[in-house]
């Protein structure tokens, strides 16, 4: 498959708005809000949209060939490859060296952000640069945005802070013209303290009314689960995420 230039994306708009599931993350790089890339087969008949955290998308039909292609760039680049078809994703695990994730996917339907307070001791304070080059771990900004300067402009985020430490944060993972796709962590020591409810619910705030607020997780994510429906969100979708194993 071949990569598309930067300067082309916004021409496979239909393609990613084709999508009928997590459509932010390939919205954010068809836009040009993120960063990611475009693979396509010669006749464009097949388009895999690729974001910055390896979440792929596919647009179109696909050959057996073209599928196999897949599987060596989920083994070859780390791909995390997401579909809904059952029979896409057996394929992809008869071919070896892959495991098959449920994910959950939930809406936001309500106009208003809870209001939810934090415990005493800690602080809400904005992921600004010196935030942003703190976090870490497998949900964390620079996970999600190629840079700062790209995550300032396009993206938000709210840090859970205590004392000088930050704690737990919630931040735009992925964002279209109309959704934010919200990712949460917390330092272990601190979990089961409500302080990721708080930092979401304040992202929300600063989401809405512009944008409607999104939410994935895997199903095995029992946490993430329950701070989603504690905020209001409502399953309503999922999808399966192929992976290295």
């Amino acid at each position: 498959m071949k990569e598309i230039p930067v300067s082309e994306h916004r021409r496979f708009l239909s393609c990613a708005e084709s999508i009928t599931f997590c459509r932010v993350f390939p919205l954010s790089v068809v836009e040009g809000r993120q960063s990611g890339c475009i693979y396509t087969n010669e006749s464009e008949s097949l388009i895999l949209i690729r974001h910055k955290s390896n979440f792929t998308f596919m647009s179109g039909d696909h050959s057996e060939a073209e599928l196999r292609e897949i599987h060596e760039l989920i083994l070859s680049e780390s791909l995390k490859f997401l579909c809904q078809e059952a029979s896409i994703a057996q394929k992809l695990l008869q071919y070896g060296d892959v495991e098959l994730v449920q994910r959950d996917i939930y809406s936001y339907p309500h106009e208003k952000a809870p209001e939810i307070g934090l415990p005493d001791g800690f602080a809400l304070r904005r992921i600004d640069e010196e935030l942003f080059s703190r976090l870490t771990g497998r949900v964390a900004p620079s996970v999600y945005w190629n840079s700062y300067e790209e995550y300032s402009k396009n993206g938000c985020g709210i840090c859970v802070m205590h004392g000088n430490e930050p704690v737990s944060w919630a931040f735009s993972s992925a964002v279209s013209s109309n959704e934010v796709d919200i990712g949460i962590e917390t330092a272990e020591a601190h979990r089961h303290r409500g302080l990721a409810l708080a930092a979401a619910a304040a992202l929300i705030k600063d989401i809405l009314p512009e944008k409607c607020p999104a939410w994935t997780c895997q199903r095995s994510n029992l946490g993430s689960a329950r701070v989603a429906e504690r905020l209001g969100f409502v399953k309503r979708d999922e999808c399966i995420l192929i992976r290295k194993k």
